[in-house]
């Protein structure tokens, strides 16, 4: 009896002790497979991270050629809030005024909005006035419209993002709301550094900087700081 009980113990230590093997194994494999699926969805959202930086990259090249081919003034007008940029075209001579800025606390203003409301005012102002008296007016505000083109529709962001978008003449860089990147007929644009990600938090990030006098787009991989002679040249700095 009594051997027998002794090998009915050893039994079930061993039944036990092959589960808990058994346990630890499932769950190694369990991990793997978790690890694999998490390195295979950041290299997947790596490979869109790379095709949307291209792809934005594109969009800036073109419309600087089509500013330069067409004599006409262009913008990329970005949605931070929306995920979107669009490409916009005015027939109208553009004026950059650097010393106002549009961006409060990182959020950028609707400057068609902001354009629209100054022109009210006047109007109010120089309503009931004696014509003498009526001050010039002031230069025409540019008026944009988007540019439908199949080769450059609005394009609207999901898993990646613009995270901000930084130009010398905004003193801060812009994190929601609209920024604008201007194209001007004479081959130059403005300056700016762009970064695209998941996330500002996360380190997998792609920038892009924008060369002013040539319209040359450097895609950087992860988050780089705008370059040295970033806010040198004036002439980037507003239209003409």
């Amino acid at each position: 009896m009594r051997s027998g009980g002794f090998h009915s113990a050893n039994a079930q230590r061993a039944q036990a002790g092959y589960t808990i093997v058994e346990l630890m194994v499932a769950l190694a494999i369990i991990g793997a497979m978790f690890g694999g699926a998490v390195m295979g969805f950041r290299s997947l959202v790596r490979s869109e991270l790379r095709s949307q930086a291209s792809k934005l990259a594109a969009a800036i090249r073109y419309s600087y050629d089509r500013a330069l081919s067409t004599g006409s003034f262009y913008r990329l007008h970005f949605d931070l809030d929306a995920q979107t940029y669009r490409l916009e075209r005015s027939e109208t001579r553009v004026l950059i005024d650097t010393k106002v800025s549009a961006v409060s606390r990182g959020r950028g203003e609707d400057r068609d909005k902001l354009d629209q409301e100054a022109a009210e005012e006047e109007k109010r102002a120089q309503s009931g006035l004696p014509e003498e008296l009526v001050p010039p007016q002031s230069p025409r505000r540019p008026r944009f419209a988007e540019y439908k083109d199949s080769t450059l529709p609005q394009v609207k962001l999901s898993r990646i993002k613009v995270l901000d978008i930084r130009i010398p003449r905004e003193k801060d860089p812009i994190l929601a709301g609209h920024a604008y990147l201007h194209f001007f007929p004479d081959g130059h644009t403005e300056r700016a550094v762009i970064h695209l990600g998941t996330d500002a938090q996360d380190d997998v990030q792609y920038t892009l900087w924008v060369h002013g006098l040539t319209g040359r787009v450097e895609v950087l991989p992860g988050r780089q700081p705008p370059p040295a002679d970033f806010e040198s040249d004036e002439r980037d700095k507003g239209g003409s």
